[in-house]
């Protein structure tokens, strides 16, 4: 990958940001745990201090993540569509007439610009939701053993199996979608530029109507891909209601035994939820790799010189 060295730092300030906050939430529900305790001031100027530090941080690592990987993405997409417009070049003029004035407008300009969502909104969030994952379940860990067992269970099928489902249910559906919107550019395509052509034949009306009809299909693709995402994301409710629920309760009885301080206890609370900050971005995860992946297909076809028919089988 040509621009790895500028979306790695973007992956750390992700990864940051995204840690900061799980820690300033699990911080602060020590700090008022340990407050209501009315310990000496000295025992807790250290988690005053780490509370406004985190703060301040996570705005700062927010910030530099954008930053950092809308430049790095920018700048590869930017070198991708050179590459996809190289390619066009010795394809041109024999080899064009394969493919349709649309479906080569909507390759270069909207299939590109899809692509980026592998990056920008597939790699780099991924990155940073596995590292909170891995440090709430290794802190949860250290603090009761059970506790992180119970915490790790739904969060790997939370960041695992609940893609994978989603991705092998709609596995045709990115790649009728990205088919059928460069249909769709074709034909509004044609109906541009051969609109006097088409009213001398009497076609306008025909012409019409495939493009009506390649909408409809469109509006039905994206239906469907909306009740697997909202599928997927009720889901991933149950599992941070089920994580939290079963750390909670495990806490609780080890509270009761006595092997479980009432400040850790407060903290295993708030780790537990931590599916929540992870939530909306597998979602995200879920919703635009599959887009992605066939909005990168259709560039690659065409990026490695191979000719085919638009049409794609479904």
């Amino acid at each position: 990958m040509p621009y790895w060295r500028r979306l790695l730092p973007a992956a750390l300030a992700a990864a940051g940001s995204e840690l900061a906050a799980a820690a300033l939430m699990a911080t602060a529900a020590w700090l008022i745990t340990r407050a209501a305790q009315h310990p000496p001031i000295v025992s807790v100027s250290l988690a005053t201090v780490a509370v406004r530090a985190l703060a301040l941080s996570r705005g700062a690592l927010r910030y530099g993540d954008r930053l950092l990987g809308h430049d790095g993405v920018l700048r590869a997409v930017a070198g991708f569509r050179t590459r996809v417009y190289e390619a066009l070049v010795p394809l041109a003029p024999a080899g064009t007439p394969a493919f349709r004035s649309g479906d080569l407008l909507a390759r270069l300009v909207d299939d590109v610009d899809a692509a980026q969502d592998l990056l920008l909104r597939v790699l780099l969030p991924t990155a940073a939701a596995g590292t909170v994952v891995a440090a709430a379940v290794t802190t949860a860990t250290m603090l009761l053993p059970q506790a992180g067992l119970l915490l790790a269970l739904p969060l790997a099928v939370a960041a695992l199996l609940v893609p994978a489902a989603v991705l092998a249910v709609s596995r045709h559906t990115g790649r009728a979608q990205a088919a059928a919107r460069a249909e769709l550019a074709a034909h509004v395509l044609d109906l541009t530029r051969g609109a006097a052509d088409l009213a001398a034949y009497g076609a306008r009306g025909r012409a019409a109507g495939r493009a009506r009809h390649a909408a409809a299909r469109i509006a039905r693709i994206e239906r469907r891909r909306a009740r697997t995402t909202s599928l997927a994301g009720a889901v991933l409710l149950l599992l941070q209601g089920t994580a939290l629920a079963a750390v909670t309760w495990s806490a609780l009885r080890a509270h009761a035994d006595g092997r479980l301080s009432a400040v850790h206890l407060t903290v295993l609370a708030v780790l537990a939820d931590i599916l929540d900050a992870t939530r909306g971005r597998t979602t995200l995860l879920v919703t635009h790799e599959r887009s992605g992946l066939a909005a990168a297909d259709q560039v690659v076809t065409l990026d490695r010189g191979r000719i085919r028919a638009v049409r794609r089988s479904t």
